[in-house]
């Protein structure tokens, strides 16, 4: 056997225990066999710990680290920086992944010499596949799936260049990738599916969010990833700024008040316009390959509502929220 890790497997844990052994499992059953797995404890108050002791004494690959709570972004930062592997994959606790999943993976990133594998992945629940997506061989396709997960890295790339996660509660992983896109010389997309993304309907990323959250600014955050992408500004990263802020509208704006959705949504045009950033692409063109029709429908009608300086009365409509921290200030 080598005595060269190949892979190093990060998995960030906090409070997983009812998911975690079907995680570990997962990993463990791989047919490809040369890994470690580091099983990153984030200060879980459940008995997530007791299971991953319980789990290192099973697998000599595994290796527990426990730490304070600091939150998902330091943890894999932490599993980066104590990796020994040639590349690395990051799977989150309540996932889990085929039986070939770390081999197909591992196959074509050395069939195509490449930095980076992107893969795809399926959405589950208890009891069905929910729907399933992978990324298209083109140049939009990469943007399709910014999670660290159903990808391999080069991990010496994540070294060289200081590419860690963003330590924000939000648009961490997408300023990741972005950094990656921009740092790495070839990036390959498979059409594999095999890493099951587990619908958990307690997970905060899984329900609406109360209003814009004071922690956040969202104008921070476009900054940061344009900072991670090198300053690039091609018409596909236009686009997929446009659809990140129309996400971020609509997913926090739902129960917002409808004063502090304008004074976000001009904060931002306002960002767009000194920039000059603003995306040319039409949502609904064949440029666009892979992008699923909701997202592409959601952006086109709200683009249109842009143009049409409806905005303002589709926030009437729109927004369920009470007054809101940021209502106060003139619109």
């Amino acid at each position: 056997m080598s005595t060269v890790t190949a892979l190093t497997i990060v998995v960030p844990i906090y409070n997983a225990a009812e998911h975690l052994t079907r995680c570990i499992d997962s990993i463990t059953a791989n047919t490809f066999r040369n890994f470690e797995l580091l099983l990153i404890n984030d200060g879980s108050t459940d008995n997530s710990l007791e299971i991953l002791k319980e789990k290192e004494m099973e697998d000599s690959r595994i290796k527990v680290i426990t730490k304070i709570n600091e939150g998902v972004s330091k943890t894999r930062n932490l599993g980066i920086k104590v990796a020994t592997g040639k590349f690395i994959m990051f799977i989150d606790n309540d996932d889990y992944i085929e039986k070939d999943y770390i081999q197909t993976f591992i196959d074509n990133c050395i069939k195509n010499d490449a930095d980076l594998v992107i893969g795809g992945y399926k959405r589950v629940n208890k009891s069905k596949i929910m729907f399933s997506d992978f990324p298209r061989d083109c140049d939009w396709g990469k943007y399709v799936i910014l999670a660290p997960w159903a990808k391999i890295y080069n991990r010496q790339i994540l070294i060289d260049n200081n590419i860690l996660f963003l330590d924000y509660p939000i648009g961490e992983d997408v300023y990741f990738n972005l950094k990656v896109f921009s740092n790495t010389k070839k990036i390959v997309s498979i059409d594999y599916v095999g890493y099951n993304w587990y619908f958990n309907g307690h997970s905060i990323s899984n329900t609406c969010q109360k209003g814009f959250n004071k922690d956040i600014d969202i104008l921070f955050l476009l900054d940061k990833l344009i900072e991670a992408a090198h300053g690039q500004s091609d018409a596909y990263l236009k686009y997929f700024i446009k659809r990140y802020y129309v996400w971020f509208l609509l997913f926090s704006g739902r129960q917002a008040h409808r004063n502090d959705f304008l004074i976000e949504h001009k904060r931002i045009k306002k960002w767009i316009s000194d920039r000059k950033f603003d995306s040319t692409l039409n949502p609904l063109s064949n440029e666009l390959k892979g992008e699923g029709i909701k997202n592409r429908l959601i952006v086109f009608a709200f683009r249109s509502l842009e143009k049409s300086h409806l905005i303002p009365l589709f926030s009437k409509f729109y927004c369920k929220g009470t007054i809101g921290c940021k209502s106060k200030q003139t619109i």
